[in-house]
Formats: C-alpha cells, structure tokens, sequence
C-alpha cells in the first residue's frame, strides 16, 4: 500500500521531469493537440486532468462553466468543445498565456483571466457550474514556487477559499463540483465542506496510474458539493 510521503514524492518527482524542458511542447488527447508552454502543470505527465477533460463535458452539457485552475486550458477546451460557455482562472501568468494560446488554435471564445480563484471576476458573474481539480495535496510550504502551487496548496487554504465564496458566483440552483483523487485529504475536504454547508456526492471516478508508467495507482473523483438544507451556508 501507497503511504502518503511516497505519493508526495512521486509527484514532486514527476514536477522535476516537467521542469526539465527547455522548450514548449506538443501532446495530443483525444485527436485534440495542445501545446504546454514552461512553468505550467502539464497533462503529459499527470493523468488526472485528461481525466477531467473527457468526464467534465458529459456532467457540463452547453452550460455555463468556470473553471479555476485552468493550467493548459485541456478541461476548458473539452467543455467548450462541447458547447459549453466557458471562463477561466489561473493565478500562474504563465498558464493562462498557455491557455489562452490552446484557445485561439481552436477559434474558442474562452475567456482567460489572471488571479487568485474568484479575484478576477466581477461581482456580477454567475455560472451554472463551478470546477476545480485541486490541489491534492496539503502543503506545508508557504513559500510554495508557482508551478507546484498546481499540486500542493498551503494548508488547504485556496481549498477554503473555493469552497466559501463559490455562492457569491453560481447562479440559482448552480452547481458546485471539485476534482480530487484519493491520495487527498478526504476527510479534511469533507470538513471543510460541511463547514460552510455543503455535503459532498460522489458523481464519477476513476481508477488511474499517477503517470502513463506510474506503479502508484490514483482513484480520481468528481464530487458535487450540495448545499445541506439544514445547514444555512455561511457569507
């Protein structure tokens, strides 16, 4: 069995291979190609979200979607692929550069921004469905270097974060839905959840390697957090 710290060095590991690139570079999911720009989170080496790109669109349909975290844009671009109307965020420039390029090879009409979670939006933007594939990991780094901040999150506080205000951007009876994997810190997700109201429902997973020749093997999950009608949710 899979302890916590040999997952957690796997995947530091597995950011060494990326940083290892001196250029960026082509990968091609689905007949769809894309290009991974340097310093951004690549769906080459990590399996979960070429995962979430081909299971999000089914649970999307054309509605519209957020995405937080966008990395290269893949999940942004399935969905949008599939009629979805589509906006991202990502706090690394670098990504949202990459995202962006991704987009406009396609002749998307993806909005892009810059920023930390929900910053960059207005206070008036509302969507139907709000995704992330977070961060599984719960950092212990402050300090953290941009590129790992795709993979490890202080104490679970960005989590906090997407979890508290996602109300103040979904419309009525708008969707909540978090992409995690079993290597994360379920129970504290769970908590954190049911601090501001939410219970969370299971809506699809997998089971993956980490990587295409990884021993370790990942259950990646799509959770719908559902408000608790006992539960008023907090502001």
């Amino acid at each position: 069995m899979t302890t916590q710290k040999e997952w957690e060095d796997e995947v530091r590991a597995v950011y060494d291979k990326i940083k290892s690139h001196k250029r960026p570079y082509q990968i091609t999911v689905n007949d769809i190609e894309l290009t991974v720009f340097l310093k951004v989170f690549s769906p080459a080496y990590f399996t979960d979200s070429r995962w979430f790109a081909e299971a999000l669109p089914e649970i999307v349909g054309r509605k519209r979607l957020l995405e937080i975290g966008t990395g290269t844009g893949i999940v942004a671009l399935f969905a949008a692929l599939n009629g979805a109307e589509v906006t991202a965020t990502d706090i690394n420039p670098y990504a949202v550069d990459n995202a962006w390029f991704n987009f406009r090879k396609y002749g998307l009409e993806i909005h892009v921004l810059w920023g930390d979670m929900y910053r960059p939006l207005t206070p008036d933007e509302r969507f139907d469905f709000i995704f992330w594939n977070h961060p599984f990991n719960k950092g212990e780094d402050p300090d953290e270097e941009m590129l790992l901040l795709a993979g490890f999150d202080y104490k679970y506080n960005s989590l906090e974060t997407y979890i508290r205000e996602a109300h103040l951007h979904l419309k009525p009876n708008g969707r909540l839905l978090l992409g995690t994997g079993n290597f994360a810190r379920t129970s504290e997700i769970e908590g954190i959840a049911g601090k501001y109201g939410y219970e969370m429902i299971l809506l699809r997973n997998i089971v993956a390697p980490l990587t295409e020749d990884s021993k370790i093997a990942n259950e990646y999950r799509i959770y719908e957090l559902n408000p608790e009608k006992t539960s008023p949710q907090a502001t």
